[in-house]
């Protein structure tokens, strides 16, 4: 498969092969953070939903260690392509969905990376997601994410639907069954029938549960973010979160295709 035709696309984002939206080819402002932190500890990372490798490549270039991540291959094999070939033996290629599919060795990663990822997961999965990235991490290992809100002008007649759920105390009021329901726009077309967007008040909860101490977050209009999804300045929910240390803590890792420890 040729990296070039896959990239040809306008806008500076492209159409992911597995219809989940479109994949930016230049770092936000998190996969930024990320993508620095990686290259400052050159330690092993891992990098969820990495799509073609707009985060696992820059980190790979800067030193870390990094496991790509994607549900798809086809992406993955775009992203082996495009890494330069002198620092392939410091990436590893890891497809399935998270996290079912995911197994790595408690304790091991210095950070996790995931961009525009839980949009696609359901509750459950989310909060099972987020205990096993604190259990894969070291003590004081990051984790860097951003995802989509309901404050999108795309999706903008899901928001009372939204509000009125946070108001009876739902606990996963992004949750959207059928995305077709709340949106006619062209851009429907590229997602997949379920959707969850998320808040800072619901994804910080989430990553408290699971143990997490919050560094920063904030909803926000990240750059680079296409005109038709502009509202009101809180389209995004970006967040930085670090696994604490913890004298005694002990975790082992579980699950099928664990990666070499």
């Amino acid at each position: 498969m040729s990296d070039k035709k896959v990239l040809d696309d306008t806008l500076g984002t492209v159409r992911t092969l597995n219809q989940c939206g479109r994949s930016t080819l230049v770092p936000n402002e998190y996969s930024q953070q990320f993508i620095e932190y990686a290259g400052a500890l050159k330690g092993r990372v891992l990098d969820l939903g990495a799509a073609f490798g707009v985060a696992s490549i820059p980190a790979l270039e800067r030193g870390a260690a990094v496991i790509a991540n994607d549900i798809d291959v086809h992406h993955l094999q775009v992203l082996w392509e495009r890494s330069p070939k002198h620092l392939r033996s410091r990436l590893s290629i890891q497809v399935g969905r998270f996290p079912k599919d995911l197994a790595i060795g408690a304790n091991s990663l210095d950070a996790v990376h995931a961009s525009n990822l839980l949009n696609f997961l359901r509750g459950g999965e989310i909060l099972h997601g987020l205990d096993l990235i604190h259990r894969w991490l070291k003590p004081g290992g990051k984790f860097f994410s951003i995802s989509g809100t309901p404050y999108a002008a795309n999706i903008m007649n899901f928001i009372p639907v939204y509000q009125e759920r946070k108001r009876n105390g739902v606990r996963w009021p992004g949750e959207i069954e059928d995305i077709s329901a709340y949106s006619s726009h062209s851009t429907v077309s590229e997602l997949p029938k379920f959707l969850h967007l998320l808040d800072d008040e619901v994804l910080v909860d989430a990553l408290v549960s699971s143990g997490f101490k919050i560094e920063k977050s904030e909803m926000y209009l990240r750059a680079g973010l296409p005109s038709y999804l502009h509202l009101d300045g809180r389209e995004n929910i970006g967040v930085i979160a670090h696994k604490a240390y913890v004298l005694g803590e002990s975790d082992v890792a579980f699950g099928p295709n664990v990666i070499d420890q």
